[in-house]
């Protein structure tokens, strides 16, 4: 549950905290205090959307962090979820922050881990849902009803919603194999051609995996040998040219002039170098003979490289593609050629699979009515407690057209019908349900399926709103249900919820000169009974704090 709220220059909020607790907690104060800050910092911490106008004037940031006790959860997919995403648990604890920047930007942050907004929203859906207004239009939504009868049936709708989804999932992929193959019946010739004559280049080719590599390999050696083979002819050339050219035939005149020579050093120096020049000459000449190149091995290898670049300009963009579209094409053309016992099977399968789809739906549809019975009945009964004792309720099965016959829900489109009073046929809830009855109704789904709900925080925000008198009463008796089962947080503007709260908070504003600011106080009995009578006549005077003492007392 949530323990601590922490709010700082958030709005009209300089630095607040708000430490709920279990039960029940009720908050309270003057029209404009700003009561909805609060909802709205904590839907800043469920991932809502990061506002620079949220800033307080001032301030360069607005900063919310919220605590939340986990300890005692049992709620083990939000454990599993935690621990993939590299959250640590080990405290018990989940700590979330949202910061808000100038610039719009905002950074989110759980057990001290940034996270993206969507793992934020994950991680906050497992902790907190909010009721307030949205909420309440939302059963207006037909496409919400099918979702509420489901998490009322629970496990086994889940299970059979699981192998609806999994037998239409086979359904459908049978179905678009079949209009793929009469697909390629309608085109099978001009097809069939272009498979015969791109199978016929690709085999005529003789392609083998990798041989694009050697060869691109092997052309650069034979590039290299050729470039050595030319140094060293023109190194042979200079050391051996004809005539008096060559090096070596000017080495040879030197030393014979250096014989005459009484520098008898000098001329064996000369001859040292003659004899050194006439070994490196011999090298030199060995390598020439030994370098060698064909230039037709070259010529093929060109040859080839501009066949597979022509292939794979066709076909893919390396031979393994290539062999890759052969094999497609083969498969292909093979269904081609065998198209039409090919479809009469599919037709088989999709029959099949047709069956025993619509075998999962009825499965489906016969244990949603079942619970829709069990649904109605304690929905009139929550709503006879909620002051609309004629109400019925019932959750109405509409068999889809055949040309939408199978739905991602079912084969039924279902919504929920309510009647107020007695001789009033039943209609769709969007037609009939005024706003406080609409509320009342949100109110009734909520008590039905607080007992699965794993949420542990629900939040309430003016719940009341549209309803005075007893159904105000009746609708903090359900509050206070509620909240034997999970942590409710209510926003109210009406004395009877705040007198059902086990804990109050008032919400109220701060003005020191020009500064205003919203403070969250925690109320002791006393002040509690002084809010009480302020939500019953505006005042404090001595008989609306009786009564007001009294209107507390018959919550305990």
């Amino acid at each position: 549950m949530l323990t601590r709220l922490e709010i700082n220059d958030f709005a009209v909020i300089s630095h607040a905290v708000f430490e709920p607790q279990g039960g029940l907690n009720v908050i309270s104060g003057e029209t404009g205090a700003g009561k909805s800050l609060l909802i709205d910092a904590i839907g800043l911490i469920l991932g809502s959307k990061a506002s620079k106008n949220l800033i307080r004037t001032e301030s360069d940031c607005a900063y919310v962090e919220a605590v939340f006790d986990i300890d005692e959860s049992q709620d083990e997919e939000l454990k599993a979820y935690l621990d993939g995403q590299g959250i640590d648990l080990s405290d018990g604890q989940i700590i979330i922050s949202r910061k808000v920047s100038r610039d719009g930007k905002s950074i989110a942050r759980i057990n001290g881990r940034t996270v993206v907004l969507s793992v934020l929203k994950d991680v906050s859906s497992y902790l907190v849902n909010i009721h307030g207004q949205h909420d309440t239009q939302r059963i207006f939504d037909p496409s919400s009803h099918v979702v509420l009868l489901d998490s009322f049936g629970g496990e086994k709708i889940r299970e059979l919603k699981d192998s609806y989804r999994k037998h239409l999932s086979e359904y459908k992929e049978t179905v678009l194999e079949i209009r793929r193959i009469t697909g390629l019946s309608d085109r099978s010739e001009a097809r069939k051609d272009y498979l015969l004559y791109a199978m016929g280049e690709i085999d005529n080719a003789s392609l083998r995996p990798g041989e694009e590599e050697e060869l691109n390999q092997r052309r650069k050696e034979i590039a290299l040998s050729r470039e050595e083979a030319s140094v060293y002819a023109e190194l042979d050339s200079l050391f051996n040219g004809d005539g008096t050219e060559g090096f070596r035939s000017s080495l040879e005149l030197i030393r014979h002039k250096t014989e005459k020579l009484a520098d008898k050093d000098l001329h064996k120096r000369i001859e040292s170098l003659f004899y050194d020049t006439a070994e490196l000459s011999s090298d030199i000449a060995s390598k020439v003979s030994k370098i060698s190149y064909d230039p037709n091995e070259e010529q093929s290898i060109e040859s080839r490289l501009g066949l597979i670049y022509d292939l794979k300009s066709k076909y893919g963009s390396t031979v393994e593609e290539i062999l890759g579209f052969y094999d497609n094409a083969s498969k292909e053309l093979e269904e081609i050629t065998n198209g039409a016992s090919v479809l009469a099977e599919l037709k088989k399968k999709r029959a099949a699979a047709e069956s025993e789809t619509l075998k999962a739906a009825e499965a489906l549809t016969d244990e949603r009515k079942k619970t829709a019975l069990i649904l109605s009945d304690r929905i009139r009964k929550e709503l006879s407690e909620l002051e609309i004792p004629d109400a019925r309720f019932e959750v109405s099965f509409r068999r889809r057209p055949k040309e939408r016959f199978f739905g991602a829900e079912g084969i039924d489109d279902i919504s929920f019908l309510f009647s107020a009073n007695p001789g009033q046929e039943l209609r769709d809830l969007s037609e009939t349900a005024s706003g406080g009855e609409a509320s009342r109704i949100m109110l009734a789904i909520k008590a039905v399926l607080s007992e699965a709900d794993k949420i542990p925080t629900l939040i309430f925000d003016e719940i009341d709103t549209g309803v005075s008198g007893k159904a105000s009463l009746s609708i903090a008796y359900k509050l206070r249900a509620i909240s034997g089962c999970h942590q409710v947080l209510c926003v109210t503007h009406t004395s009877q919820l705040a007198a059902a709260a086990e804990h109050n908070f008032l919400i109220s504003k701060d003005i020191a000169g020009d500064t205003t600011s919203t403070v969250i106080t925690a109320l002791d009995a006393d002040s509690r009974e002084q809010e009480v009578s302020r939500l019953l006549s505006g005042t404090s005077s001595e008989e609306s704090l009786t009564l007001a003492k009294k209107l507390i007392e018959s919550f305990v």
